[in-house]
């Protein structure tokens, strides 16, 4: 599995994000960051919130990405879909866009 870390690279700044900088043991292939910076349309920090997303829905990447005193065991999917949060409202300034249904409307 390739894996380079060089921050001048959006693939180096997605894996700063998440963390993911010992490329001796990474979470995710270039190629699979390249993956999900094409899906985002080239924005770092669009690709490591789904990148995050992926974390928190497979246990073996999740406890992977456990860091300092927080043991793996007592990781969370809570942990990194907060920071995929932290990072998506940096790139749309805290604005969701959705769809709300209304019971109460005529």
């Amino acid at each position: 599995m390739a894996a380079n870390y060089d921050l001048s690279t959006p693939i180096g700044q997605i894996r700063l994000y998440i963390p993911d900088t010992d490329t001796s043991k990474p979470m995710f292939s270039d190629e699979e960051l390249q993956f999900l910076l094409d899906e985002n349309d080239g924005h770092p920090k669009l690709a490591a919130a789904a990148a995050l997303d992926i974390i928190a829905g497979d246990p073996q990447r999740l406890s992977q990405w456990s860091r300092g005193s927080v043991a793996a065991t007592r990781a969370t999917s809570d942990d990194p879909r907060r920071r995929a949060d932290q990072l998506r409202s940096q790139v749309t300034g805290g604005i969701v866009v959705g769809t709300i249904e209304r019971s109460d409307f005529w």
